[in-house]
């Protein structure tokens, strides 16, 4: 039920500062029309000391717009220069990713689960002995040459020591492998299958190399895993960072907790923690595409008890918040930017925290509401990603208070922000409110109309949860108000309710198969099972069913898609 609005006013702007205000064009003509005025009175009255007091003013009045009007042009052209070199930044970091073959989406190719052979004839091998003592023994590779590499420059970077042999990654990659230390699993992977028994395991982790080939194994998947944590937000290259999160995720989280757990723990070098640092932010991205579960918050909070972090305070209260340990406020740093951001994410953590279920009390949503505005007001505005996901949970607490007008605010702004394609998922998402914007005010068309939108952002960006939502509205919507097939489905059907109704099961049994948790999909498919086929068991999901049979669809017979289209 929706609730009276609050007569409180809206602390959250409604549009960017003095956008409509500062027109330049606008303000040069106002003061071009102040200066006319001020010569016509001046000739009028001559050398009166009160109309030149006054023909003063005007003037100084008209330059004061001019000045304010430019430095305002100003600021935007340099904020538009910085838009287009972070956008640069992030084309090039992602251009030289190339998506991965299908097959990785399996798994790992190879079974490297048995530890690795220990022998005396390979005693003294230091590069064996420092790939042992590694948290992890199967390398891809790129990131193993990268680690032999570092193991072979190690030394030239101590002044006491005299210049080892010259041999290149590749050839002592080689001479490993006729040894039967390294075994190729095929699909670029290697496993570390023999080491020697002394030095003893642990040993290795005072030496040079194996500081230097830690630090290279972690450096090299943080470099991976944050430009494919960008992919994930791009249109032309999100299906493959899918797949490469998917291939790579399990061994990443390996990684992690085998440095956390391990007894070399205490050896882990503050560059080398910066780096595992970087791997969890990027997982943290792929973690809110596919929901986070238990598992991750355990990983994070295994991460956050590395005894290093302590030196990185920062990262530390970061990973600390994804794990849900910060109660209180985070410490301030320099700069600010980075202490406010913090400080936002917190607020806004704390703020969904008391969300936990859409039944919450009124106290619990003005909370929050709190919280978020001031999560809102702290992010830095080159932040837009996390200004529209502040926008978008705070317009879902209005509609959940009723107050419809300033949820359709804060998902106007957080539109206009998303304009010029930054945050392509932040925009999907916000179009999905809005669908549910409209449903409540009864404007049923828009809200299809706002939810294919969304849709069809999910799709581009290769987002099954999102994807799987949008599916479930527009499925559900339509058995409710199968009136509006036309809008969704192509012409040459007859759209007679229960070819609406048919074509929309087929959508729920979709966003069943994407998201297995999706509730209110099996319900809505459910309903739609009985009216077409009778009661009885919902047909199998994935198994597709032949076009002209009845009943209803397991799968998606036709997408949704606009009439204009």
């Amino acid at each position: 039920m929706t609730q009276p609005h609050s007569a409180r006013p809206d602390r959250t702007p409604r549009s960017p500062i003095w956008e409509g205000l500062l027109g330049t064009a606008e303000v040069v003509a106002w003061a071009l029309v102040l200066e006319l005025g001020r010569n016509v009175v001046i000739s009028s009255f001559g050398e009166n000391a009160t109309v030149q007091a006054i023909g003063g003013a005007l003037r100084g009045l008209a330059v004061v717009l001019v000045v304010i009007a430019g430095s305002y042009v100003a600021f935007r052209r340099t904020a538009g220069f910085r838009e287009q070199r972070r956008a640069d930044r992030e084309r090039a970091m992602v251009a030289e990713l190339v998506r991965p073959g299908f097959t990785a989406a399996g798994g790992r190719v190879g079974a490297c689960s048995t530890a690795p052979q220990e022998l005396s004839s390979l005693n003294g091998n230091k590069v064996a002995a420092a790939l042992r003592d590694l948290p992890v023994r199967e390398f891809e590779t790129a990131a193993l040459l990268v680690v032999l590499t570092a193991i072979l420059e190690a030394p030239d970077r101590l002044p006491t020591r005299a210049s080892p042999e010259h041999r290149t990654a590749s050839l002592l990659l080689v001479d490993l492998q006729l040894l039967g230390i390294i075994e190729h699993l095929g699909a670029d992977r290697y496993c570390l299958r023999k080491v020697p028994r002394t030095p003893p395991t642990g040993s290795a982790e005072a030496d040079p190399g194996w500081q230097a080939a830690l630090a290279a194994l972690v450096g090299y998947y943080a470099d991976r895993a944050s430009r494919w944590a960008i992919a994930l937000e791009s249109a032309e290259s999100a299906a493959g960072a899918r797949l490469w999160f998917e291939a790579e995720e399990p061994y990443l989280r390996a990684l992690l907790l085998s440095c956390a757990g391990s007894p070399s723990a205490e050896r882990i070098s503050i560059a080398a923690a910066t780096e595992l640092a970087g791997i969890s932010d990027a997982l943290d991205v792929w973690y809110a595409r596919t929901l986070w579960s238990a598992d991750e918050f355990e990983l994070a909070a295994r991460v956050a008890d590395m005894r290093v972090l302590t030196n990185l305070p920062l990262h530390k209260e970061l990973i600390q918040l994804r794990a849900d340990r910060l109660d209180d406020p985070p410490s301030v740093y320099r700069p600010r930017g980075l202490s406010t951001s913090l400080s936002a994410r917190w607020e806004h953590h704390v703020a969904l925290r008391r969300l936990v279920t859409v039944s919450a009390s009124p106290t619990e949503l003005a909370a929050s509401e709190i919280r978020l505005e001031a999560a809102w007001w702290l992010l830095p505005r080159a932040d837009v990603a996390a200004q529209v996901c502040a926008l978008n949970n705070l317009a879902i607490v209005h509609l959940h208070q009723g107050r419809l007008d300033s949820a359709e605010d804060r998902l106007n702004l957080a539109e206009s922000l998303t304009r010029t394609g930054r945050d392509l998922g932040g925009r999907a998402h916000t179009h999905e409110i809005l669908g549910a914007l409209w449903w409540s005010r009864g404007e049923r068309g828009r809200a299809l109309r706002d939810w294919y939108q969304a849709l069809t952002g999910y799709r581009a960006l290769a987002d099954d949860h999102g994807s799987a939502r949008c599916l479930q509205h527009l499925g559900s919507a339509l058995i409710v108000a199968s009136e509006y097939g036309s809008l969704l489905l192509p012409p040459e059907l007859s759209l007679t309710r229960a070819d609406v109704v048919r074509q929309a099961s087929g959508w729920l049994a979709e966003a069943r198969r994407m998201n297995p948790s999706a509730t209110f999909a099996e319900v809505f498919a459910n309903q739609a099972h009985t009216e077409l086929g009778g009661v009885g068991p919902l047909p199998t999901v994935g198994t597709v069913q032949p076009q002209n049979a009845p009943g209803a669809l397991s799968a998606i017979d036709h997408w949704p898609r606009l009439d204009s289209e």
